[in-house]
């Protein structure tokens, strides 16, 4: 696959990944993203797929229409497909492997990138993130809060088939020596120009091939990237789980997470099964908001 070239010269770069079934949340990500943005910058939005649509990729494409400094194009990874392991699941479709192409030369000329998950609400301009500075780390992610209560309860989870609790999975399992910073991959501020010096795309297929992780290529983005991660705030990855927690009137879990309480969510993150667009409720007003709004528009 030939080199992408950049939409502009200098531009807010952001990629999302998707499939037929996450198109429609993928409009509605996308048009609250292009609501919240600052209108006097440009926004590179590539959309990395292999199954869209031709009449959704339409609809998506008149999210743009007719805004200056808004460019929305389609790569199609089918002949990348089969390189990759099938990890569809109720948390994971297969196409989310497509991410880990960031590293190979195709993206070469795009020297910083922020990658999103496609279950998401933009209530901030993401340029803010856009601009952090991140010195010598190579990603800038939020810490995967949810992994508290996983923790307290000390549930199992499995690599390989095997239990671990959650502090040995990170540290013995997945063998990271800064195993506190393991992130959520759903928001990634990506240096790709210093990252590409050290992640190849061997390494990323021997290490998603080589095992059975619990969270999928979460797991291989974070051994990537162990010891190099600046972290965000929670702000810019709100996650439903941690939201959901703070609402249930449950003192342990409000106690646990009350240092997160006062943080405005700037990113909205629907993680689990229960999506808004079905039978989830919390945070689901916001979700619908975007989502009504970009009906009428399209």
């Amino acid at each position: 696959m030939k080199k992408l070239q950049k939409a502009f010269e200098t531009s807010v770069n952001i990629c999302f990944v998707s499939d037929e079934k996450y198109a429609k949340p993928l409009c509605t990500s996308l048009y609250s993203l292009l609501y919240n943005r600052d209108k006097t910058r440009n926004y590179d939005i590539l959309i990395l797929q292999d199954d869209i649509p031709g009449e959704a990729q339409e609809q998506i494409h008149a999210l743009g229409k007719d805004e200056p400094g808004v460019s929305i194009r389609f790569i199609n990874m089918r002949e990348r497909k089969k390189f990759f392991p099938e990890t569809a699941n109720a948390y994971y479709t297969a196409a989310i492997n497509y991410r880990l192409y960031l590293f190979d030369e195709m993206f070469t000329n795009y020297e910083k990138i922020l990658y999103f998950d496609c279950d998401m609400i933009f209530l901030e301009d993401v340029s803010k993130l856009y601009d952090t500075h991140l010195g010598e780390k190579e990603v800038a992610a939020v810490r995967a809060e949810d992994l508290r209560i996983l923790s307290q309860t000390r549930r199992a989870i499995f690599l390989d088939g095997m239990p671990y609790n959650v502090d040995n999975y990170r540290s013995d399992g997945l063998k990271m020596q800064y195993a506190e910073d393991y992130f959520n991959s759903g928001v990634l501020l990506l240096n790709l120009q210093k990252a590409r010096q050290h992640i190849t795309m061997s390494q990323v297929y021997e290490l998603l091939t080589g095992h059975k992780y619990m969270f999928s290529d979460q797991d291989v983005l974070n051994m990537l990237f162990d010891g190099k991660v600046m972290p965000l705030d929670f702000c810019w990855n709100y996650t439903t789980f941690v939201a959901g927690h703070l609402q249930s009137g449950n003192i342990h879990s409000q106690t646990l997470y009350a240092d997160l309480q006062r943080d405005k969510p700037a990113i909205i993150h629907y993680v689990g099964k229960r999506k808004p667009w079905s039978t989830g409720e919390i945070l689901r007003e916001q979700y619908e908001k975007y989502y009504n709004i970009m009906e009428n528009k399209i």
